[in-house]
């Protein structure tokens, strides 16, 4: 299995709305491959949540949206109270396809 950079919280990706994929080629074959055996290791009592998650990433949605306010606000400081909050921002790699949907 291979692992992905994990991407923190500010990162843009994350509340970025996906384009539609209109294509399955290797690359998304591997990503789906990749997150089947990671939902898989981590037994099947997480595959929904795993997979609400990974599809609210695609909208754009992060899980702190779907909290109430009081969660989110705890949600919040312990963000902010992180050790890994102060860190730089990762570096953004651009997909090397074709932004604009015109997959053949």
């Amino acid at each position: 299995m291979a692992v992905q950079p994990i991407r923190l919280f500010g990162d843009p990706v994350l509340t970025t709305p996906a384009d539609q994929v209109t294509t399955f080629d290797a690359e998304l074959r591997r990503l789906v491959r990749d997150l089947d055996e990671m939902l898989y290791d981590q037994g099947a009592c997480h595959l929904a949540r795993c997979l609400q998650h990974e599809t609210d990433h695609l909208d754009g949605v992060l899980f702190i949206d779907r909290l109430d306010r009081e969660g989110r606000k705890a949600a919040m400081r312990a963000i902010r109270e992180a050790h890994w909050n102060h860190l730089s921002s990762p570096k953004v790699k651009l997909s090397p396809h074709p932004m604009t949907g015109g997959y053949h």
